[in-house]
């Protein structure tokens, strides 16, 4: 459903976030909040074994299939604006690789994917996860991560990430290269991000403009 909302906000001009809040006011509706791709090792593995046994269970394939092209969504999102902005040779500081906020497990996490994914267009990657320990790729320190960065993309909505005080978001603005921060998860604190000089993108709001 995200999909289909996102691909006709910017027609329509509406923040799909604000239309679900909406929705979700009458008490018998409870839509899910968008997001990046669905991780873990239970909603993204356990709906295939449905389908594998029942070739009717095309609703539920489809909702799979959609939540699976997340990343990639997400990644064009993010190439498009480097694109636009004519970045070369671009690095992109990802904030979280854990599957949800305030956990350690990164099983079936799409910011795996995402990662993948920006390697394969050569754009640089540095990965910024404060609960994460360990990960098939490295990690980084929050300076480490942000040094020289053109973008910052949000993937994990941990509570340190919405925390940021705002001297910590101006010392990631001076260590930046290019100041573009895509959301995916609602949870920064936009409007102090904006102040202090960044262009912030929140992944399903039409009312911003590439």
């Amino acid at each position: 459903m995200f999909i289909k909302l996102d691909s006709s906000r910017k027609e329509i001009s509406i923040n799909v976030w604000e239309a679900i809040d909406l929705a979700n006011k009458h008490p018998r509706v409870n839509i899910l909040n968008p997001g990046p791709g669905v991780g873990g090792h239970c909603i993204s593995v356990d709906p295939w074994f449905i389908v594998e046994v029942s070739k009717n269970a095309k609703l539920i394939r489809s909702a799979r299939e959609l939540n699976d092209s997340m990343p990639y969504y997400v990644c064009n999102l993010l190439c498009r604006e480097l694109e636009r902005r004519g970045i070369e040779n671009p690095k992109v500081a990802i904030f979280g690789v854990a599957y949800k906020g305030d956990v350690e497990d990164t099983r079936e996490s799409p910011g795996k994917k995402i990662i993948e994914y920006l390697l394969s267009r050569g754009i640089n990657v540095s990965v910024y996860d404060p609960y994460v320990k360990t990960f098939e790729y490295p990690l980084e320190s929050l300076k480490e991560a942000v040094k020289d960065a053109d973008a910052i993309l949000v993937v994990t909505d941990h509570r340190d990430f919405k925390n940021f005080k705002e001297e910590e978001i101006r010392e990631i603005y001076r260590l930046m290269r290019n100041r573009i921060v895509i959301d995916t998860r609602n949870i920064l604190e936009r409007d102090l991000w904006k102040k202090i000089g960044f262009y912030v993108k929140l992944l399903g709001d039409g009312r911003v403009i590439y």
